[in-house]
């Protein structure tokens, strides 16, 4: 079978490798989703709480934080509250897996849209913590970190669905 995902550049300067590994490590979220059912995304198959889809909509939020809350400081709305501080995991019995994927992918896509407009080197418009404005690169070099863990979680899930393994 061929592996559908993106493979990140060997040779290439180093927006286009971050920006490489990062879509791969997207693609290989969305590919741990594929083949079961809605019930079984929704399934807590370890002692954790967590689920194939609501990892989904956590790295949705994610992504809509960092590059477009941060790194633009944009008015968007975020799944979490004061009152429900992990409402990015929760998935609404009324929102379809495939809802949670292609929000997910469409978020993706707004990401490199804006990281294909900015220098890597341009700070953030708002400063999370202690008025210091993270870089673009910092922002994309975090988001291969969350999502990598985040896939080590899925891997992890997935296997514990249905004993499927592999990157």
């Amino acid at each position: 079978m061929t592996d559908p995902r993106p493979a990140p550049p060997y040779e290439a300067g180093e927006r286009d490798t971050t920006v490489g590994f990062l879509d791969f490590l997207r693609a290989t979220i969305v590919r741990k989703c594929e083949g079961l059912t809605e019930e079984q995304l929704r399934s807590t198959p370890t002692f954790s709480a967590m689920t194939l889809l609501g990892l989904v909509r956590h790295l949705t939020m994610v992504e809509r934080y960092w590059f477009q809350g941060v790194f633009l400081d944009a008015d968007v709305e975020f799944w979490w509250s004061q009152e429900e501080p992990d409402g990015e995991w929760i998935v609404p019995a009324d929102v379809t897996a495939a809802d949670v994927l292609a929000a997910y992918k469409a978020e993706c896509q707004i990401s490199n849209r804006i990281v294909g407009e900015y220098p890597l080197e341009t700070p953030s418009k708002y400063a999370p913590s202690d008025d210091e404005r993270a870089s673009l690169r910092w922002i994309v070099v975090h988001m291969v970190e969350e999502t990598a863990r985040h896939a080590g979680h899925a891997d992890l899930l997935r296997e514990a669905i249905d004993g499927v393994t592999g990157e």
